[in-house]
Parts: C-alpha cells; structure tokens; sequence
C-alpha cells in the first residue's frame, strides 16, 4: 500500500547560522549584525559551511525515506525518468512503483513533501547568506558566495515549478506533439515566494512570477560570476558561472525565448567539449573527470549512501537494487530506433549491441561479464561496481565499493541540443548541420533525412531522449513540449510493448498525474494557502 504521511513538519526551515567547524564557537551566538560584519572580514568563515549544506543536499537530501528512493537531485532524475515512455518496470516492485504508476503526489503522500521540503531548504540557506551580504559589496570573495547563493536559489525555484503546475508554455507551435501548439499556464498558481526580503508566510505566486524570479536569480548569478572571473571553475564539484548559464538555458526553452536559450546555452559550448569514443561514452557515467561535466559531485566513502543512492538504483554491476532484481530497461521502441553505428546502442544490452552466439541460441550480455537479467537492461551508468564484479567478487559474501561513483548533475550535451532545438524552433537551417555534427560523436555516418520544422524538432528530441535516458531529461521535455506518455498496446503493439502490464497507460500532459498537491502541512499551517488554492486531484 502507498505510503502516507499522517504528521509533517513546517516548511518553516529555520536553519542555524552555521560556520566552518573550527569557527562555530565564534559565531555561533552573535547578533545580526555581528555576522554581517564577520561576512564582510572573512567570508569563508560565515559562508562556507552554509554552501558545503547546499551541496551536501543536492547530494543526499531526504525528509522521510521510502524505500531508499531520495537522494537529492539525482533521484529526482531517476524517479522522473519513471514518469516518461523510456525506462520500463518490468514487474510491480515496491520501489518506485507509484512513480511509475504516475500515482505519487497527492497531499499525504511522502513525494510531494520531500521535494518541496528539499527544495524550501535550499531557498532557506541561499536567503541567510543574502540577507548576511551588504548589497553594494564589490567583494570578489563575498560576490562568489552572492553568485552561489542566487544560483543555488534560482535552482531551486526552476524545480519546484516542474512539479507543482504545469509548465509556463505546455506544447509549443509547429511540433506533432498535442495539437501542435502552446498552451499558456503562467497565470496559473504554482509555489510561494519567499526571499531574504520577502519573509514569512506567503500565498502561493502564479507560474509566471516565480519564473520571474527564478530568472532575476540565476541572470544575477551569472553576471556575478562573469564579472569575477570564474565563468567556468577549476572543477565542476563548484556552482559558477556555467552552472548558473545551463539553468537559464533551460528556463529560456520553457518560455520560448529561444534567442536567450541558445545565448546561455553557447556560454556552456564555448567552455566544455561532449563526450567522445568508447573510452568517454561508455565509461559509465560516474567521474567528474569526464571532459562533459559541467556540475557534479565527488562521491567517496566519507559521503556515500550505499543503498539510498544513484548507483544502487541504476548500476546493473551494483549490490544494490539495480543489480540485484529492480533492472532498469530502455523501453524496445527507442532501444530499436538507435542506430547499429551509435555507440549510444551499447548502453543497453540487446542482441544488436551485445548479442553473443551461446549454446545454440542468442542471449544479451551485461557489456562484459554476465548475462543480463532481461533484454534491454540498461549499462550506461556504472559506477564502481563493474570493478567489482570484473574481480570475481561472491554476491553471497558481499563486495565493498560497487556504491562508488561520482554524480553527475549537468552535461554539456544538454547545451548543444538545447542550442539545436532552439535553432529549429526559430526555423534556422544550421539546426540540422549542427545536428549532425553532434550526432557524429556518437554515430560517425549520420547524416539528418529531414529538415521540415515538425519532422526536425522530432529527431532532435528522439537524440536528446537517447542522450539522456535515465537522466530526469525525458521528463523535462515532456513537460514543456507537451509530449504525451503512451505505453499503450494500441500504440506500440503487444508484441512490441515491453512496459508492466499494469502500467501500459497514456496520458497527456496537462493531466493532473503529472502535477503534485502542495503538501498538506503546508496546507495546514500557512494561513496564506487557503484549502481552495490547492491543487487539484
């Protein structure tokens, strides 16, 4: 059965005003004022412990865990990628299910106040290190914490608005998805405003004002970070200027304001290269070292959360559950579309990308070890565990390690296709030599066999659903292009279907299975929110 909350607590994070260790006694008991004062003559000391929270939550945050599903940002990403056409649950298994299901997000359900308790949090942090920074400090060592704290905020704004109402735009004009055309949802209420000058209890704001504040955030952020020189940081475990460019890159494609989407987007072009080679695409997905990193996070023994994590839920070398039972599978329709020259194909072991003669029949292989618990798994994010599985270990006996593996939050393929969508959109012919281009890193003979607008817009998205399978960006795009989930055998046919039976669904996208309830402790005690304001069902 669901599980359900029956008491939660205030959304009210009334964080302490923390500082790095050694300094807590400094500063732990002094004024307002005080602290600002301590900001502005040594700024690590007040700011650095607060950004070291904000990364350690987009990292592992939870508020009640059901069944290991909450980590942070990347069970964001795994869980909505349950939510769209291409990862398949073969079975009804308790992890996860209801996300599967699109089952998840009534009131008194434990989703819908994770995610907006994860996210209020990193609001609450960014707004005690913006009410602690003087607001004509030119300060390089205070203006990157400005810069993080805008961004990380902006951030969290953008997530909160893919969850708790439709997108700005749903659908957009010349595309084969919905009717072809944009919907307008920004009049429509989405989440409160809260700021380190809006304060206390607030009402909900419509989707257009907290997009306007999302904005103003990371615009901000960006320019801070531009003017200071750190663009691009000396590694992609740092919130800068990048970061802060890829978010408004994706806020611009929801508003449609294509021009500013492909401007952020080449920010991140101009500064990071895409993956290459078997060496790079297949290496798994789990080192920050990987030349296409533009924000992650190293993961080591000190921080890992065995099996609450990423890799314990999308690794198929793992000991956790992706590699003992819950298999994680691309859906056969797109598997089956991925071209025999894409090295793409081998991130999911099918008998066209790791089919082997054995005994007299065919089976598919687990990229080089074992046999794959069921056609189409999925082996494109590995962490350590295939180490661990290629040095012999005993599953009866355990193995140490197989957890490791750095996150990965943003790649800068996100960019380029961005950048090609955009283009296509505004019916710019270099859409499709850009197009193939980037695909020539994954498949060298593809060459794009249409160039009609809807035709266009539908084999980038295809590219960007295989580019990004399993990352959370099916859902994104989803979302805002109105694409329909349509697992149905009227579609797809049976014998072609491979989705649980019992989730074999369709469902457009201004359904409300695609929007959470504000949670009912929020409902409950901000007398700003009456019942009526709730959303619907």
């Amino acid at each position: 059965m669901k599980k359900i909350i029956w008491s939660l607590l205030s959304v009210a994070f009334a964080l302490p005003f923390v500082s790095c260790s050694e300094d807590a006694e400094v500063t732990a008991y002094l004024t307002d004022d005080r602290k600002n004062e301590i900001a502005v003559e040594n700024p690590d000391k007040v700011f650095s412990a607060q950004v070291s929270g904000l990364y350690n939550d987009l990292q592992s945050y939870y508020a009640q865990d059901v069944q290991h599903n909450y980590f942070g940002q990347k069970s964001f990403d795994y869980l909505t990628s349950l939510m769209g056409n291409d990862m398949v649950m073969t079975n009804r298994y308790g992890m996860s299910i209801y996300h599967y299901l699109l089952d998840y997000g009534a009131e008194n359900y434990v989703p819908t106040s994770n995610r907006w308790k994860e996210y209020y949090r990193v609001i609450d942090t960014a707004n005690q290190m913006l009410a602690a920074i003087e607001e004509d400090t030119t300060d390089p060592a205070v203006l990157k914490y400005k810069a993080i704290a805008l961004g990380m905020r902006g951030y969290a704004y953008l997530q909160l608005t893919y969850l708790y109402q439709f997108s700005y735009y749903v659908g957009a004009d010349g595309t084969k998805w919905g009717k072809g055309a944009k919907y307008d949802w920004s009049q429509e209420l989405c989440v409160p405003i809260v700021t380190e000058v809006i304060t206390g209890q607030q009402p909900r704001s419509t989707v257009a004002q907290v997009h306007e504040q999302l904005m103003g955030d990371l615009k901000e952020s960006y320019d801070i970070f531009e003017s200071i020189g750190m663009t691009k940081t000396s590694t992609p475990a740092d919130f800068d200027g990048c970061v802060a460019a890829m978010y408004l890159a994706r806020a611009h494609m929801i508003m449609h304001n294509w021009d500013e989407a492909i401007k952020y987007a080449q920010v991140v072009i101009d500064n990071f290269p895409v993956l290459q080679g078997e060496d790079q695409l297949l290496q798994g997905f789990s080192s920050l070292t990987l030349p296409d990193v533009v924000f992650g996070c190293g993961i080591t023994s000190d921080n890992a959360t065995i099996y609450r994590s990423w890799f314990s839920q999308m690794d198929a070398y793992s000991a956790g559950y992706a590699g003992i039972g819950i298999a994680r599978i691309g859906f056969k329709p797109l598997v089956d579309r991925i071209a025999n020259d894409d090295l793409r194909l081998q991130w999911f072991c099918c008998d066209r990308s790791t089919g082997i003669d054995y005994k007299g029949g065919r089976v598919t292989l687990l990229r080089d070890t074992n046999y794959a618990a069921v056609e189409y798994q999925s082996v494109k994010f590995i962490g350590s565990g295939r180490e661990v599985v290629q040095a012999g270990y005993d599953p009866e006996k355990g193995a140490s390690g197989w957890e490791l593996g750095d996150y990965i939050y943003l790649r800068s393929e996100e960019a380029y296709l961005m950048k090609i969508e955009a283009l296509a959109h505004k019916g710019d012919a270099s859409a499709v030599t850009e197009l193939e281009s980037f695909m020539q890193t994954r498949q060298p003979g593809y060459t794009c066999s249409v160039s009609a607008k809807a035709d266009l817009l539908e084999e980038i998205n295809f590219q960007k659903r295989v580019e990004f399978w399993g990352e959370g960006m099916e859902y994104l795009d989803n979302r805002r292009l109105n694409i329909p989930v349509d697992r149905s055998d009227a579609t797809w046919g049976a014998a072609n279907n491979n989705h649980f039976s019992g989730a074999k669904l369709k469902a457009e996208q201004e359904n409300t299975l695609f929007r959470y309830q504000l949670p009912l402790s929020e409902i409950e005690n901000n007398k700003m929110i009456p019942i009526s304001d709730q959303n619907s069902l």
